[in-house]
């Protein structure tokens, strides 16, 4: 685990403590946008391991494969629940977020090699697929030492956006991949970055295509009596 990483805080004590559980950049720079005040701790989850004991659950209870949908939602909850059994989160809200890219029924989560992605980015040329942002609060603040973390309350939400890429040539695929962002985010591609040349149109939210939405944050966040309002940089 790495140690926890503060944004500036405001002036006084905040009521809710928000921590969030994800190494992404462009999450912690969409809180920071919303003028969200919350600490990082980074999860190390083995999603693969996560991923390959939740299809065995499955299998045995004669559910079939498990959907790109549901694979963001559940390593969103795994992230979420790990970091929530840590002592540095005791106390505190933990988001776990996670975001798998859907094409023709199947999920692209982050490609790891420059030769994935830019077999990936060729496919989605002039195409459309889903975007699913899985979302996982756990609160921990009424906790006790003895409190397991499954027994925290949750809440959850899944949010999900579809992204109409426009026609581009091999060329422009080529030096998309060699700029090297396309490499660690699922999809093989960013709206916030070189990736928006490439996108034409979107059903949904923006923030969802991004990896965290604020509006699902503050809709999860209700279900414990919290208002955004309570985690915003200038509140009293």
């Amino acid at each position: 685990m790495q140690k926890p990483t503060e944004t500036p805080a405001a002036a006084g004590e905040q009521p809710v403590r928000l921590v969030l559980a994800s190494s992404s950049p462009a999450r912690k720079k969409l809180l920071e946008d919303a003028g969200v005040r919350f600490t990082v701790i980074i999860s190390d989850v083995d999603e693969d391991a996560a991923l390959r004991e939740a299809q065995q659950a499955a299998y045995e209870a004669g559910l079939g494969d498990i959907t790109p949908a549901q694979t963001a939602q559940l390593l969103a909850k795994a992230k979420a629940q790990a970091v929530a059994a840590l002592p540095e989160a005791a106390g505190a809200l933990v988001l776990g977020c996670d975001s798998v890219f859907e094409l023709d029924g199947v999920a692209y989560g982050k490609p790891g090699s420059a030769e994935k992605a830019l077999e990936r980015i060729t496919s989605m040329s002039g195409r459309s697929g889903q975007l699913h942002t899985g979302h996982w609060l756990v609160d921990t603040r009424e906790a006790t030492q003895n409190t397991a973390a499954s027994k925290h309350p949750e809440a959850s939400e899944l949010r999900t956006a579809t992204v109409h890429f426009d026609t581009f040539s091999d060329e422009e695929a080529r030096r998309y991949v060699a700029t090297g962002e396309p490499l660690w985010v699922a999809g093989s591609f960013t709206i916030d970055g070189f990736g928006a040349a490439f996108i034409k149109g979107i059903e949904g939210e923006y923030h969802t295509v991004v990896g965290l939405s604020v509006h699902a944050l503050r809709t999860m966040l209700a279900n414990f009596g919290v208002s955004i309002s309570d985690i915003w940089k200038n509140s009293r």
